[in-house]
């Protein structure tokens, strides 16, 4: 299978299962069953069934990512049809019905992102829950809204700093474009290139879209990590834009302009008063 899989084996069916439902792998074959295991989850709804199964099984988790499901079967399909034989596919862990294309924690995690600057688009997540696009416990997707938010506001203050008035470009770049291919959300993050990789645990995109994943299809197993990543984000970029604003020097007030004198002149007569009477008018030239 050359370099892009890490194949293990285990001694039991049982075994390989939960090595797929906690995520530490991403399929399971098994070419000998026990009368049960056929039984085990569901069918695929992505993949052809047998009409008499009696192949051999790939064990499968559609909510831990269909793309990176469908890389992992591949090569056993590929295998089973050299052997003459119908691969059944079980998802032990299927998708929502209503996401069944695999894309609600995707959006879900750029409208929070979205959120950090522009705070109008959070309003779609927001109700995310009601309108069952997400499901799981609302407190849960809620505070993760809310780590989103701060994290990626936080670090787009922190961008203002240095960039003003042109914050919004290198964020999107930052936060979203990069993010994306990161994230694994969308592709396996296996086929991406390895400076994306490196990415992946770092962004927040990536920390949002895995704790929807957690909350929706896996009871919020293993959510404390991204929520922690989050809000290193948060505290990071207020510590370092706090910093910042106190490192630089005091700009002095602008001192006030002296109000401009204007042309001097001089009264043609002295003012009257007790001892300078006033002069009566008289013609020029003439007492």
């Amino acid at each position: 299978m050359g370099h892009a899989y890490d194949i293990t084996t285990v001694t039991t069916t049982e075994r390989a299962r939960q090595l797929v439902q906690h995520q530490t792998v991403a399929a399971a074959y098994v070419p000998s069953l026990s009368p049960g295991d056929r039984s085990a989850g569901t069918a695929s709804t992505t993949f052809a069934q047998p009409p008499q199964p009696n192949g051999p099984v790939l064990y499968v988790a559609s909510a831990a990512g269909a793309a990176g499901v469908n890389m992992a079967a591949a090569p056993f399909e590929n295998a089973a049809v050299q052997q003459h034989q119908f691969l059944q596919v079980r998802d032990l862990v299927p998708l929502s019905p209503h996401d069944t294309s695999d894309t609600t924690t995707l959006y879900a995690s750029i409208g929070l992102t979205l959120a950090g600057y522009l705070p109008i688009a959070i309003l779609a997540t927001a109700f995310g829950p009601a309108l069952g696009a997400l499901h799981g416990s609302a407190p849960a997707i809620w505070a993760t809204g809310w780590l989103t938010v701060m994290a990626v506001g936080m670090g787009t203050l922190l961008l203002s700093r240095f960039c003003g008035r042109l914050t919004a470009l290198p964020a999107a770049g930052i936060f979203m474009f990069l993010a994306m291919p990161a994230s694994g959300a969308a592709l396996p993050i296996d086929a991406m290139p390895a400076l994306v990789r490196a990415l992946h645990d770092v962004l927040p995109l990536t920390s949002t879209s895995s704790s929807l994943r957690q909350i929706m299809y896996f009871d919020g197993n293993g959510i404390a990590r991204y929520w922690l990543t989050l809000a290193l984000w948060a505290l990071a970029g207020l510590a370092l834009t706090a910093t910042y604003d106190t490192s630089r020097p005091a700009t002095p007030p602008a001192a006030k302009n002296p109000p401009t004198a204007g042309p001097l002149s001089r009264p043609r007569h002295p003012p009257a008063t007790d001892n300078n009477p006033p002069r009566p008018a008289t013609r020029e030239g003439k007492p």
